[in-house]
């Protein structure tokens, strides 16, 4: 491993508020920008020292304080050596499905809290699995603290509430348009996919499907978009806000052309009585949005949250995202 510090430490010491795995990623440059300009401290982790070094220089130049180290992720002493003395860990790391696992580990075992931005929904039906463990840990793990499954559920959130009854049916959705898609997240994408199965919630039980079915048209950010069910870590965090039975969660057709310059989600709710509620979010570029709901809730565990395995959203409500990120919300196409 190699360490260099640029800047000093609070107090002198060494010791970070933040380590930031997958630093010098695509999401992980944004997302330590967004924690240095919060003053928070950051350690800059990933495999390759030259990025890291390069990254460290431009935020030191805002004055910033940063700390770099390369790290092995699947070797749990590297692991360990990276995360000594740090306040949180917050991993950008993908396909999470496979590379979560020994992080969480790791943040266990030295009673360190966890924040991810999966979208894969096994990484955060796994993530949220390990409850017992890190209520005996004493550690928050919380999973899903990005664009997707945040901002749809800030939407599901917002509607039970409005709807005062748990709904017999939710439908979420999400749009991004990114400026570059990193390699990461491409590969995260292609893995979640070669599987070729849909997952839904029917009856309160899972359902794996060809992916495909339950194809559909949905209206939403001005557009109609081919969307399809997919296993996204939006179908668990709709579930959770919601307590409903039925829950699908939708991605755009990789197929279909997409346009625009912003990222749009979307929540439909339907009561027992039949009655629908729809709500939009839009944002802008969806990296810098997820960058800016990582950074929001991040921050907010540094500052001490209870222990257990959580969604953002359980931790810190419908208003999450919205404090995180400039957002335009409407509930049945009025202004929320």
């Amino acid at each position: 491993m190699t360490t260099s510090t640029i800047g000093s430490g609070r107090d002198g010491q060494a010791a970070s508020d933040v380590l930031l795995l997958g630093a010098a990623g695509n999401s992980g440059r944004f997302i330590a920008a967004d924690l240095a300009a919060r003053g928070l401290s950051v350690r800059l982790a990933g495999r390759r020292r030259g990025p890291l070094e390069d990254l460290a220089r431009a935020l030191a130049a805002d004055g910033a304080t940063t700390d770099v180290r390369t790290v092995d992720v699947s070797d749990a002493a590297s692991l360990a050596e990276a995360i000594a003395g740090v306040g949180v860990v917050l991993s950008t790391i993908g396909p999470f499905a496979r590379q979560a696992g020994p992080v969480i580990d790791a943040c266990l075992a030295a009673r360190l809290p966890y924040v991810d931005i999966a979208n894969e929904w096994p990484a955060v039906r796994g993530l949220l699995d390990r409850d017992e463990q890190a209520r005996a840990h004493a550690v928050a793990l919380v999973t899903g603290a990005g664009f997707g499954p945040a901002a749809t559920e800030t939407l599901v959130l917002r509607l039970v509430e409005q709807i005062g009854v748990v709904p017999d049916l939710v439908r979420v959705a999400a749009a991004a348009q990114v400026t570059r898609q990193s390699d990461g997240v491409r590969q995260t994408i292609q893995e979640s996919l070669s599987h070729g199965v849909a997952i839904t919630y029917r009856d309160d039980q899972v359902v794996r499907e060809a992916f495909g079915s339950g194809a559909t048209v949905l209206t939403f950010g001005g557009a109609q978009r081919q969307m399809l069910p997919g296993p996204v870590g939006d179908l668990e965090t709709a579930r959770l806000a919601s307590g409903a039975a039925n829950v699908v969660a939708y991605i755009a057709n990789p197929a279909a052309h997409s346009s625009g310059t912003d990222s749009y989600s979307w929540a439909e709710v339907t009561g027992p009585d039949g009655h629908t509620v729809i709500a939009e979010l839009r944002v802008g570029e969806g990296v810098r949005a997820t960058a800016a709901i990582a950074a929001e809730t991040t921050q907010r565990v540094l500052g001490g949250v209870k222990p257990g395995a959580w969604t953002a959203g359980q931790l810190f409500g419908a208003a999450l995202v919205t404090d995180a990120i400039d957002a335009h919300v409407t509930v049945n196409r009025q202004p929320a």
